[in-house]
């Protein structure tokens, strides 16, 4: 019998990607969908989702697991740790497949995996820990995603070196490196495609973008939008990695920021997905996506 996903459960839910999975779960119309919180969260969630409290225990999860055909681990901060009892407890309670915390950017190129070692090894390790679960358990199987940054949010929050309220950008280096990136609503359908085509996505990582540009066409573009010109500052992608590190070598945790964007941006780190992937748009039925058009959404705060 056709593997067949139904019933889908969200480890975690309420955070800046969750409600676009929600949706376009309950868009596609297929499935049935609950979400894990922790007893003490006060998030809601629509009244046609199911709502689970856990303490997040290997106990508490496998029992609660039981019965879903798919689970999606959105819970962004963890130890490898804590990933190996999620997956664990998803193999125990008979989960047909599991959606890991990534969405992010190329875990497949080592020189991007070794800008930001705490971090992107976690997430290789969790990648290869699916891979061992999956060939013991030929009833389990797992699907890993790569969008790149979630465009909206890099713009909102100037991750991209955008600040549309005083129209001021940062450009690192000739501006003229191309990344892939995604819309949340996009990255939201690409997991309802993954859990309605459960066997053409079965153990694999894949790759999706809503569009791949530079930063000289995003500031072009904003421009084009806003009328106005704005002010630019020329930044380092070298030195961005350099003083990420140095500032988290001295405790402070803000340097993160500056390693991922070396990371997005830097030339060698395969995040052009259109060169150093395969991208499965297609596959999970996503539309096509106007760089301008996002934008000035996003501008006006839709």
């Amino acid at each position: 019998m056709a593997l067949q996903i139904k019933s889908v459960m969200l480890l975690g839910g309420s955070g800046t990607l969750g409600p676009f999975i929600i949706d376009a779960l309950l868009q596609a119309g297929s499935f049935d969908v609950s979400v894990l919180s922790r007893p003490t969260s006060k998030s809601t969630f629509p009244p046609n989702v199911k709502v689970h409290k856990s303490d997040l225990s290997r106990a508490s999860l496998t029992d609660v697991f039981r019965g879903q055909d798919a689970v999606i681990d959105l819970i962004a901060q963890g130890s490898l740790e804590d990933r190996k009892r999620y997956i664990d407890a998803a193999v125990e309670a008979g989960v047909k497949r599991f959606i890991p915390s990534e969405f992010s950017s190329n875990m497949e190129n080592e020189a991007n995996v070794a800008l930001i070692p705490p971090l992107f090894m976690t997430r290789v390790a969790t990648r290869d820990y699916l891979k061992s679960k999956a060939a013991s358990n030929p009833n389990f199987s797992y699907t890993v995603v790569s969008n790149g940054p979630f465009y909206e949010w890099g713009l909102n929050t100037n991750f991209l070196g955008f600040n549309a309220k005083e129209c001021k950008a940062v450009i690192y280096d000739d501006g003229t490196q191309r990344f892939s990136s995604t819309t949340l609503s996009s990255v939201g359908k690409a997991v309802a495609g993954i859990l309605s085509k459960p066997a053409e996505t079965a153990n694999k990582g894949l790759f999706i973008a809503s569009f791949t540009p530079n930063q000289n066409e995003i500031l072009a573009t904003l421009e084009e939008i806003t009328g106005k010109k704005w002010a630019v500052e020329k930044a380092s992608t070298t030195e961005a990695l350099q003083q990420g590190r140095e500032k988290l070598g001295k405790g402070d945790m803000s340097g993160f920021f500056q390693l991922l964007i070396a990371s997005t941006l830097g030339p060698e780190n395969g995040n052009n997905y259109e060169e150093s992937a395969t991208l499965s748009n297609d596959l999970l039925g996503l539309p096509k996506e106007d760089l301008k058009t996002v934008t000035k959404a996003v501008l006006e705060g839709n």
